[in-house]
């Protein structure tokens, strides 16, 4: 038998290189990859200076030109269904271009910005206003991007939310 196995090894070891080869996961674009967070990462830089500027509704429309596709898709639950007609981008636009003005905020914190292919992660925390008393707490979100020609054409996302603090109006967390 130790000699069927020894003969089996070579063949094991060239399947191993074979489906390690041909593995997605493994087939990396490093440079790719690295614009497409680059991408992302000066989106959110360009948003962010809109919104430390207060500029935000008059320059929203040339931040969505600049890095969303056209046929930019909007999977985050919140702003699937944006009111009124036009794509995707063009009721993110509006949104923006119709919120209240707000106290600045200081922007969030990067804490991770992850590609693989087309897509790009990037982990952010924030602290937020506790709606029942008012004190910040930590927020984390995470978004995710597909990119293409150097444009955002997908996005999802989910956060923490700011739950109200326990014995204040708020059932206590299990």
């Amino acid at each position: 038998m130790p000699k069927f196995t020894a003969a089996l090894k070579p063949v094991g070891i060239v399947c191993a290189v074979l489906l390690a080869s041909a593995s997605p996961a493994l087939a990396h674009d490093a440079p790719a990859e690295a614009a497409n967070k680059q991408v992302v990462l000066d989106f959110y830089q360009a948003l962010n200076a809109a919104d430390a500027a207060g500029t935000t509704k008059t320059q929203i429309q040339a931040i969505a030109e600049k890095y969303l596709s056209p046929d930019y898709v909007q999977h985050a639950e919140p702003l699937v269904d944006l009111p009124g007609p036009g794509t995707a981008r063009d009721k993110l636009v509006r949104m923006f271009q119709a919120m209240p003005a707000m106290k600045a905020m200081p922007a969030p914190r990067t804490i991770a910005v992850m590609a693989e292919g087309d897509r790009v992660m990037m982990l952010t925390a924030r602290e937020l206003p506790d709606p029942a008393t008012g004190r910040m707490k930590q927020a984390y979100i995470f978004n995710m991007f597909r990119v293409k020609n150097a444009k955002l054409v997908e996005h999802w996302d989910v956060g923490t939310p700011t739950m109200p603090t326990p014995g204040a109006g708020a059932p206590p967390s299990p």
